[in-house]
């Protein structure tokens, strides 16, 4: 009797191998994973950009502008530095001299939750702003992080401090300088529309803690690469100032088209 019930066993074995080899046959096989996109980490990454206009005839004017952008990807965190230099004139003077920089970095607590500081810089004499200090930093989150899009949402608190080229109404008061502490807001996307097209976008908004005023900027670019490391730019950034001083305008308008040279 147990050996009848050990030939059944070994038949039933059997039985399942046969049948499980041929669905192994039988059975389309899975797709298999994507492979991951290449990325250089710990290597910077630099966007250098140039435009320049110049009229005649009844409107005689001029405009040269140069950015640098650079960002450096490790596998805790974004380190990226940004720098743009504008001038123009016409024929009754500078109409834009503006030069600024700034900083950041953000660092993963988790594949959504990151830390992020940020200083910057900004000198605008024709906005009758001497220097702009800023510093500050906060918590984001990533909405979407895909090879195609990224999302991303900030909050935080930061510190920026004004020197004005000559005294001006700010705040009901003739000042020199003002600081303020401020809340920051903000978001950033960056999108490939196509292989050699891209999109990317920014806006940040910094109300005062003590309701003195708010500051807003939004900005945006898109880029067709033309080879490997030039592209055709066209570039376009808002800054808002609810309270700028006397005799100047709250917001201030940039579009910019010009070429840029990829260095990695």
């Amino acid at each position: 009797m147990l050996k009848l019930q050990g030939a059944m066993i070994l038949g039933a074995l059997a039985l399942a191998s046969h049948v499980a080899q041929a669905q192994a046959v039988l059975a389309p096989a899975a797709p298999a994973a994507p492979p991951p996109p290449t990325v250089k980490l710990d290597h910077w990454r630099w966007e250098l950009g140039l435009g320049a206009s110049v009229s005649s005839g009844n409107t005689e004017s001029s405009s040269a502008t140069f950015n640098a952008d650079g960002a450096r990807l490790s596998a805790h965190g974004k380190w990226t530095l940004n720098g743009r230099l504008l001038y123009a004139k016409d024929v009754n003077g500078t109409t834009a001299e503006q030069v600024a920089a700034d900083s950041r970095y953000d660092h993963n607590l988790t594949p959504l939750i990151f830390l992020f500081g940020q200083v910057g810089g900004l000198r605008d004499r024709p906005a009758n702003l001497d220097l702009r200090v800023t510093a500050g930093g906060g918590a984001g989150y990533h909405v979407i992080e895909t090879p195609e899009t990224i999302f991303d949402l900030t909050a935080g608190l930061g510190y920026a401090q004004d020197r004005y080229t000559q005294p001006t109404l700010v705040n009901d008061e003739i000042r020199t300088s003002m600081g303020r502490v401020e809340m920051l807001l903000g978001e950033n996307s960056s999108h490939r529309l196509t292989d050699n097209t891209t999109f990317k976008q920014q806006l940040s908004l910094s109300p005062a803690l003590d309701g003195s005023g708010l500051r807003a900027e939004w900005k945006a670019g898109l880029a067709v690469a033309m080879t490997a490391k030039l592209k055709l730019s066209v570039n376009a950034s808002m800054r808002y100032n609810s309270d700028p001083g006397t005799g100047l305008k709250k917001t201030d308008t940039l579009v910019v088209t010009g070429v840029q040279l990829t260095l990695d």
